[in-house]
């Protein structure tokens, strides 16, 4: 899955998308406690 919104800087997409999935693990253990 391929952000078109990220130039030639790989960097800034890793770091995007390392925001992201912490962001989404966060929320997952928030809103799954029994999950953990």
């Amino acid at each position: 899955m391929r952000r078109p919104g990220c130039p030639a800087g790989r960097r800034r997409c890793a770091t995007v998308r390392t925001m992201f999935a912490t962001t989404t693990r966060n929320w997952w253990w928030t809103a799954h406690p029994a999950a953990h």
